[in-house]
């Protein structure tokens, strides 16, 4: 039987449950002939152990040993990165959802708090309340202690030019782009992940030199 050339490219990443089966079509692309193809994809590549830790980093050459074992007449060409890294999502069982909604509640009062001091405190170092005055005096040649018409679209401008700078009003978004914040958070999740495939073994291998070293 002729070789067939199977081409494969690692996805960015996958979340998945303790106990659950992962396959190939959950780690990555390939292009292939069919049926080879839907075969190939459907092909389990390893089973979640319930006693895992946060994470699991798979390597292209386990997955392409798994694939040469059920079919060894493939030639396997990767494409890519060469580790994707599995995070093991909690099981809503395993929380409470007491404890969550209490935490979230801690988080955004600690943001809110904080970003209420931050901007109480940058106005207070610039003097904000003696700018108002003097803008007022320049515009209408009178002094007064409140200029509200200036303080009250000034309040207003701030939360306005947020909404429009994160690109949200609570859950509905101005436009399909990007928050600096989803930026920012992408980058970091980006950067852990990394961190992650750099510094820790392939799960397979590393299970397989513990067995070893046992035996």
């Amino acid at each position: 039987m002729n070789a067939k050339a199977v081409y494969i490219q690692m996805k960015d990443g996958l979340s998945t449950q303790r106990g659950q089966s992962v396959f190939l079509k959950d780690l990555a692309v390939i292009l292939a002939d069919e049926p080879i193809k839907t075969e190939l994809l459907n092909l389990e590549i390893l089973k979640v152990p319930k006693n895992t830790n946060n994470h699991i980093v798979v390597s292209i050459l386990t997955i392409i040993e798994k694939m040469k074992k059920t079919y060894p007449f493939i030639n396997v060409f990767p494409i890519g990165e060469a580790e994707i890294l599995v995070k093991i999502d909690k099981n809503m069982k395993d929380q409470k959802k007491l404890w969550t909604f209490v935490k979230i509640g801690m988080v955004c009062i600690v943001i809110f708090v904080g970003s209420g001091l931050a901007l109480m405190n940058f106005h207070a170092d610039v003097n904000m309340r003696e700018s108002h005055r003097q803008v007022y005096k320049m515009i209408t040649g009178k002094e007064t202690n409140k200029p509200l018409i200036l303080q009250i679209p000034y309040s207003l401008g701030i939360g306005v030019g947020m909404a429009v700078f994160f690109n949200h009003i609570l859950p509905k978004r101005f436009n399909n782009e990007p928050s600096p914040m989803e930026v920012e958070m992408a980058s970091y999740r980006k950067g852990m992940d990394q961190y992650i495939l750099n510094n820790e073994k392939n799960t397979e291998e590393n299970t397989k030199e513990n067995t070893k070293e046992k035996s």
